[in-house]
């Protein structure tokens, strides 16, 4: 939508300084054309064929996750008030039931055409109870805490996102899977997998390979996937560094702690760094905000570490200053090369 919509402000002031007149038939030709592709875009991927639909667009999705977040409250609420009086097989069976119900929702919505929203919403809440569910189910029947869950809640986000199309859910899924993944790396030298976080140099494999996968298998019917992986995969990656680069993990013990936070502090640069020069060469804004975020925070860092404690204050943040002005001018650049490379 935003190629036809750059491609028709161009059409209109190459015919403003007369460098292209079409005639009466073909205009009303290529407006036909563009209309038809703009109808199938928001018929088949629901996309916005105006800029006044697409901010009612994100009202709509705002809506739909706030509403699935009450409703699954109130659920959950009315369920924990009853809950001490049902006996055990009732508990199997709301807790079982209730995500295949909602998933059955959505399928239907999904079918009948209706907007996305709804199959989202449905689906979200599936989601919800579906990981509500498995716990409960796990304390219902006495199970100690495994990260087998994590593979079975990211299976089910995974499952239903590529099943409706949904963005929101595969983001959640492959985080878990990456989750898991470390979990499991955890698991393997000993210690307890919950802890994954503290040290997160496992999550940098699971990173390394959602970043890679668009390279390995392209997603010709939903091509907006690939974006949800490299943002995942470079969202769990930069993580994981800023993580280690605060702990000091001795992942690399023979550099020592304070050797490891500088390193894991200037690989986060150079990755965020990198992160933008891939989202400008694809032309992703999203991917370019993020490695710039990043960028941003792993230089605050590395600055602190350097400054802080022999600089005053003032002079600190003055240079602090300085640098969001150089980095201001540096994004605006960015911001010009997307601009002309969004252009047909």
């Amino acid at each position: 939508m935003d190629r036809i919509a750059l491609f028709r402000q161009e059409l209109a002031e190459l015919e403003q300084e007369q460098g292209l007149t079409l005639t009466p038939e073909q205009r009303s030709r290529l407006d036909a054309h563009l209309e038809g592709v703009l109808a199938t875009l928001s018929r088949q991927f629901g996309v916005d064929a105006t800029d006044s639909a697409r901010r009612i667009s994100w009202g709509m999705r705002l809506a739909s996750l706030l509403g699935g977040a009450a409703l699954v409250a109130a659920g959950v609420l009315f369920l924990h008030r009853i809950w001490g009086g049902l006996p055990t097989s009732a508990h199997v069976l709301i807790l079982t039931s209730v995500p295949l119900l909602l998933l059955v929702g959505a399928e239907y919505a999904f079918r009948r055409g209706t907007d996305l929203y709804y199959p989202a919403l449905l689906s979200l809440m599936a989601g919800v109870a579906f990981c509500v569910g498995l716990s409960s189910l796990g304390t219902v029947m006495n199970l100690a805490p495994s990260p087998h869950a994590l593979l079975a809640w990211a299976s089910f986000a995974m499952l239903v996102a590529y099943a409706f199309g949904l963005r929101l859910l595969l983001a959640a899924g492959l985080l878990l899977l990456a989750a898991y993944t470390a979990a499991l790396a955890m698991t393997a030298r000993g210690s307890y997998w919950a802890g994954f976080m503290e040290e997160s140099q496992f999550l940098l494999p699971a990173a390394a390979v959602l970043y890679a996968f668009p390279w390995l298998i392209r997603h010709r019917d939903r091509p907006y996937f690939d974006f949800i992986y490299r943002v995942c995969g470079a969202f769990t990656g930069l993580t994981a560094l800023l993580v280690l680069s605060l702990s000091g993990d001795l992942c690399c013990s023979p550099l020592g702690p304070r050797m490891a936070e500088v390193s894991y502090q200037i690989l986060g640069v150079l990755l965020s760094a990198s992160v933008v020069t891939h989202g400008v060469r694809l032309g992703q804004g999203g991917l370019v905000n993020l490695g710039a975020v990043a960028f941003v925070v792993f230089l605050y860092v590395r600055l602190h570490a350097w400054f802080w404690d022999w600089m005053p204050k003032y002079l600190f943040f003055f240079l602090l200053g300085l640098t969001a002005l150089l980095l201001l001018l540096i994004f605006r650049r960015l911001r010009t090369r997307l601009a002309e490379r969004a252009r047909p």
